[in-house]
């Protein structure tokens, strides 16, 4: 029938743990850079900020059709506004702080873009887990 709705639990999916695999390889990055590691040519800020820019922009397409619920495309409710504001506050923080690392080469940019990645990533992974069903319409034959 045209009208009838399916409950669909939003949780953790082999989406999320391929993102988890991008923030964690891109924090052990930053963490080795930190002590003073260098692991394949990433030995400067600006080299490592392309490196942490990419897996992140990785994380971020695995998590695509998540944040096509967080906007609302296809007419899907969306999260409470907090949540909407805070991610795409914290996104354009970590865009900026990526762009001034890798401009700039500055130590803090680069702090400030892996602590954003982090926070975004466990803000999406505790939504992904903890929300409530949504519906989903189920397709019709005519």
């Amino acid at each position: 029938m045209g009208g009838e709705q399916e409950e669909v639990n939003m949780s953790l999916t082999w989406k999320d743990g391929l993102a988890t695999v991008f923030v964690g390889a891109a924090a052990v990055l930053y963490l080795l850079w930190v002590r003073g590691t260098a692991v394949g040519g990433l030995s400067t800020a600006r080299v490592l900020a392309v490196a942490i820019f990419a897996l992140g922009l990785g994380a971020c397409y695995t998590a695509k059709s998540h944040m096509e619920a967080v906007y609302g495309a296809g007419g899907r409710a969306r999260p409470p506004l907090l949540y909407v504001v805070l991610v795409s506050v914290l996104g354009a923080v970590m865009l900026v702080a990526g762009i001034v690392a890798l401009v700039g080469g500055a130590d803090g940019a680069l702090a400030t873009l892996i602590l954003a990645m982090l926070a975004l990533w466990a803000l999406a992974t505790i939504r992904h887990a903890t929300s409530p069903a949504t519906p989903k319409a189920i397709g019709t034959t005519y």
